[in-house]
């Protein structure tokens, strides 16, 4: 796979995106961020092998515009859609080569039953910590900015699956890390998925929805009527339930499995991602202390 340039990134648009922030020049802060994310860049590449493409430093603002917003590094991912999206084919089917994605775009063009995955890295360019506000914000235009993407230029796919990775060099507020825990991305559409580095405790912030994986039908949850998943398929096998109660149990123990898988996928996504952004060695990796003196020397009179 070859790393594109803004000028051969002909599918992502200009965009108005509000959110500029930045204290002191451009190049400063580059100079700080750049290593960590050269190295974000390079496991992601290894990884991956030739499934993806990544783009630098992509300015989505208009020309002349007052206010920019600068994407780090954007990885694009085409993704299989299949009717379970979590289960162990779907993710199989996710290491299989796939065509770069400037050769699948056409005017004209049929809706494949792919997904595209378009994950934002955005580094804080303040002094002060990222603001739960900024997140918001951010992640709305970002939704805005993918719904446009999807009805323009990549109507070829089934969905555009944004993902949004933040980088703060002088940390985030304590609300952003509450917000993620009540905003879990896998129960409802409209959360997207946020990841915030680095972190406090070297523990990677996100809002996957991860709970205690359950390793077998026993360890299920019983419904409310007292019938555990065993006592339910015995119930299905002889066809001896009455057809409502049969119907709720089945809806139950269909969601349950569900978010089971979900959880799972999840819960490896964590893990591959914690990897990937180097959590354990991000603070070192930015150099957090001789960085924020710079930026406070360069900024502050």
């Amino acid at each position: 796979m070859g790393i594109d340039t803004e000028s051969k990134a002909n599918f992502l648009r200009n965009y108005p995106f509000s959110l500029i922030d930045m204290d002191g020049l451009l190049e400063v802060w580059q100079k700080i961020y750049s290593p960590y994310i050269d190295s974000i860049e390079s496991k992601i590449i290894i990884s991956k092998n030739n499934h993806i493409n990544t783009y630098r430093n992509h300015n989505f603002s208009f020309t002349n515009a007052s206010q920019q917003r600068i994407a780090d590094l954007i990885i694009i991912e085409v993704e299989e859609k299949t009717s379970n999206p979590v289960s162990k084919s779907s993710i199989n089917n996710l290491k299989k080569p796939k065509e770069r994605i400037e050769d699948q775009y056409s005017d004209v063009v049929e809706k494949e039953d792919n997904n595209l995955k378009i994950t934002f890295i955005f580094t804080n360019k303040k002094i002060k910590p990222f603001k739960l506000i900024q997140m918001l914000k951010l992640s709305d235009e970002v939704k805005k900015y993918i719904e446009l993407m999807h009805k323009k230029e990549l109507r070829q796919y089934s969905k555009i699956i944004p993902q949004m990775i933040i980088i703060s060099l002088f940390g985030f507020e304590t609300s952003i890390g509450n917000y993620l825990k009540n905003n879990l991305h896998g129960i409802l559409n409209r959360n997207i998925s946020i990841l915030v580095v680095p972190p406090i405790d070297n523990n990677l912030w996100n809002n996957y929805l991860v709970e205690n994986s359950m390793d077998s039908n026993n360890n299920y949850k019983k419904h409310k009527s007292g019938i555990n998943i065993d006592e339910y398929n015995a119930l299905r096998r002889n066809g001896v339930a009455n057809h409502p109660l049969r119907k709720k149990i089945e809806s139950y123990y269909t969601n349950l499995k569900e978010t089971k898988e979900i959880s799972d996928h999840n819960s490896q996504q964590a893990v591959i991602w914690a990897d990937t952004l180097n959590i354990e060695n991000s603070s070192k990796l930015l150099d957090l202390r001789n960085s924020r003196k710079m930026i406070k020397e360069k900024i502050i009179p």
